[in-house]
């Protein structure tokens, strides 16, 4: 029996004060005074952003007033924060604009800045140069790892990479990055029309309808790029790669919106791909979803791409393909085509191969297939692959742990009867599917997540046995909801309740220690669930610390 179990700590931490920082200068600028002055109050501001950046020092801060500023600014390798009057209200930051006159890089760094130095609340445009016409971090072995947060970088043009950032590898957060363009042509190709070339980590930015000639939005970013929203983006070489999302980007990219690029999503991204939601990408060759890319695929909802002479799905991605959604992609071969790794646990339906006696689901893909769900997609279901094992695929009933009964989804064409609008499609299992506790349980699986989060084995009907398909029958986080302590009268016990998440029907088995160590745990008491919460009291506790264990017997 596979038993799960979650640990309670309730402890006391002890923060340290931190020493009070040195007191640092605050410059102005106010392009609307009608000369410099000192830049010590807004009386006596500086009329140019620049003017601000000379005279601060490392730790100063430089703020500037509403007002368009036509300048090429640089850092001159100072630790300062360059900012708005209110770097979170989008008014300011419209109204705040840096313009480069198309006359360079808008905002160009010497390479040497620390995540100290911040550029926050502007929008920076009209800048033209070969590279990063927005924004210029630097160049190898000398990139920027100032924090750039806040800003709406847009309408720049680099003729070679980087439209709207190029070598910029600290923290880029918060900005809105649109409207640049990296316009090479076949002499010269071009990469990167919203970034290029930036290693930090890029989170929580909207990165939409930038150009790119090779690649429209992000071009060898090899840190990590979490919780943005990549859509619209686009690339234009008519022939061979063009990546309309990401390319070459080799970190981790998770949680993110990856939607409506034309041109391939992701590619010969080499990363930890994981809880991205990639849909709606159409490109005219090779691949809509993803392309040779090698890392672990997992985790993500893969569906509605196409491409009009190419593969709809995924293609030659060699590494482990794991807990993924991968429906309604649509193409001349539509789901996984020569993906030679791991292939487990994923639902691969309805995806459309418009060139017939294609399979629409797997082709020559030979690495191991194991515990998915191959169901309803264009005939046959596999061609050239490996026999799978401990799938639901349709028309394949034999081999070891394969059915080929219907998986019962709750709804696979979604309320409006259309299995093209992927939004509204639920490839989750009723309680009637033949899928449910029939998979083949892995080490892997122990502390992995379905593709709803939700732990990746549980009792779906009979037995702690992972289902096949990409979610888990009725599984939910194991997870204590509330600790409560309280003080009983004399001799002044000190007590605890312990209520955690649960389900009805279940039984659970508390235990406790004082110390972490395998041999000390004793069990406290066993009981029944008290449907979707259930509580436990030690009325009995008098130590300073103890540590508690529930187990789902």
């Amino acid at each position: 029996m596979i038993l799960k179990a979650a640990l309670f700590l309730v402890s006391v931490l002890l923060v340290p004060l931190r020493p009070t920082a040195l007191l640092a200068a605050e410059w102005h600028v106010d392009s609307s005074v009608a000369q410099s002055g000192d830049g010590k109050s807004w009386g006596t501001a500086l009329k140019t952003i620049q003017e601000g950046i000379d005279v601060a020092s490392d730790a100063d801060t430089v703020i500037v007033a509403e007002g368009t500023y036509v300048e090429n600014i640089y850092f001159k390798a100072k630790n300062i924060v360059l900012r708005t009057t209110d770097p979170l209200n989008p008014l300011v930051v419209e109204s705040t604009r840096i313009m480069g006159n198309q006359n360079g890089s808008v905002v160009s760094f010497s390479g040497t800045e620390d995540a100290t130095c911040i550029l926050s609340g502007f929008t920076i445009t009209n800048g033209k140069v070969d590279y990063g016409a927005g924004i210029l971090g630097g160049w190898e072995p000398h990139c920027t790892h100032a924090t750039i947060q806040n800003n709406v970088i847009v309408g720049n043009i680099a003729s070679r990479e980087g439209g709207g950032l190029y070598g910029c590898h600290g923290l880029i957060q918060n900005n809105t990055i649109r409207e640049n363009s990296a316009e090479g042509n076949e002499e010269v190709p071009a990469m990167g029309g919203g970034l290029a070339h930036c290693h930090g980590t890029i989170r929580n930015n909207v990165i939409c309808e930038n150009y790119g000639h090779l690649a429209g939005a992000l071009w060898d970013c090899d840190g990590l790029i979490r919780n943005n929203v990549i859509n619209r983006n686009s690339a234009g070489k008519p022939f061979g790669w063009v990546v309309g999302g990401l390319g070459g980007c080799d970190g981790t990219i998770e949680n993110n919106v990856i939607s409506e690029n034309i041109g391939t999503a992701l590619a010969g991204c080499d990363a930890t791909i994981q809880g991205n939601i990639i849909t709606e990408n159409i490109a005219q060759q090779l691949v809509g979803g993803l392309g040779h890319c090698d890392g672990t695929i997992s985790n993500n909802l893969i569906a509605g791409n196409s491409a009009d002479t190419g593969v709809g799905g995924l293609y030659m991605c060699a590494g482990t393909i794991q807990n993924n959604r991968i429906t309604g992609n649509r193409g001349a071969f539509a789901g996984l085509v020569g993906c030679d790794g791991l292939i487990r646990n994923n639902t691969i339906a309805a995806n459309v191969s418009t060139e017939p006696g294609t399979a629409g689901g797997l082709l020559v893909c030979r690495g191991t297939i194991t515990n998915c769900i191959i169901w309803g997609n264009s005939d046959p279901q596999l061609l050239e692959c490996t026999f799978p094992t401990y799938c639901c695929v349709q028309g394949i009933g034999g081999g070891d742990g394969n059915t080929d009964s219907d998986p019962r989804f709750i709804d696979p064409d979604g309320p409006d009867d259309k299995p093209d609008t992927y939004e509204d499609n639920d490839f989750r299992l009723t309680p009637a599917s033949a899928c449910i506790d029939r998979g083949l349980n892995d080490d892997w699986m122990s502390n992995a997540a379905d593709l709803d989060g939700n732990p990746r084995i549980w009792r779906g009907l009979f037995a702690w046995t992972v289902d096949m398909g990409a979610y888990e029958y009725e599984s939910s986080q194991f997870k204590c909801i509330q600790i409560a302590t309280f003080c009983l009268p004399p001799p002044g016990d000190c007590g605890v309740t312990i209520t955690w998440n649960s389900r009805p029907g279940d039984s659970y088995t508390v235990m406790s220690c004082s110390q972490l160590s395998p041999e000390a745990w004793i069990e406290e008491d066993t009981l029944q669930s008290g449907g979707e919460q259930t509580s436990w009291i030690d009325s009995q506790t008098v130590s300073a610390r103890k540590f508690y264990r529930v187990r789902i017997d």
